[in-house]
């Protein structure tokens, strides 16, 4: 417990997580931009929630997660605070287990984040559908979809927390990790990152006739 209290305390000096914030912002907009689209499609909540859950679990959250977890280790070397952690003594997997938890709970908080913005914009465009029940079910539907993206490539950020010259190189890798999930076909059901959006919302994107999900 104390681990992950100082990793909360560090978070004051980590610009990471203000880029997370941008992130998580552009996110939001990316999602309902498709809302002011003069398409035919018409435009509802559940549908910008659709959106946002894809553009979360497909293009932002895997690339997100694993740079933000990798530069918490790195500080730890730019600030030449590791030699200090690991005198007293901690070890490095209960310290890396710390940052992980923290990466956690950012990855939940900034899940919020991206549905309090998705729903602001709904309600300032008067979208239809948004009783209280769906909204309490796309929460939940959206910080499960993160959460289970964070399992997905926790493997890639422990790499990048471990070798931290890779942190860039491993934020590539998991940008185009999520971006296969886009793609069609049976035997990607079963890819991690497209696994996830079967898991929280089988009908993602049903909306716009481009994802069908078995």
């Amino acid at each position: 417990m104390y681990v992950v209290l100082s990793e909360l305390e560090k978070l004051k000096r980590y610009g990471m997580v203000k880029a997370g914030f941008l992130v998580t912002i552009l996110a939001a907009l990316y999602a309902f931009a498709p809302a002011l689209a003069n398409d035919g499609v018409r435009k509802t909540f559940p549908l910008v929630m659709n959106n946002l859950l894809e553009s979360n679990c497909i293009y932002f959250f895997p690339a997100m997660t694993v740079l933000i977890g990798g530069c918490m280790a790195r500080r730890e070397y730019s600030d030449d605070t590791l030699k200090n952690i690991l005198t007293v003594p901690l070890p490095l997997r209960r310290l890396l287990l710390g940052k992980m938890v923290v990466l956690l709970l950012l990855t939940v908080g900034f899940s919020v984040l991206s549905f309090l913005l998705g729903t602001a914009f709904c309600f300032a465009a008067g979208l239809p559908d948004a009783t209280l029940p769906i909204l309490a079910e796309w929460l939940l539907r959206i910080v499960a979809g993160n959460v289970l993206v964070f399992v997905a490539v926790l493997p890639l950020t422990i790499v990048a927390a471990l070798f931290v010259d890779s942190v860039y190189a491993c934020t590539a890798v998991g940008f185009v990790y999520g971006f296969f999930a886009s793609m069609e076909s049976p035997i990607l059901n079963y890819y991690p990152a497209k696994a996830v959006l079967i898991l929280v919302d089988p009908q993602c994107g049903v909306g716009y006739d481009f994802v069908h999900y078995a």
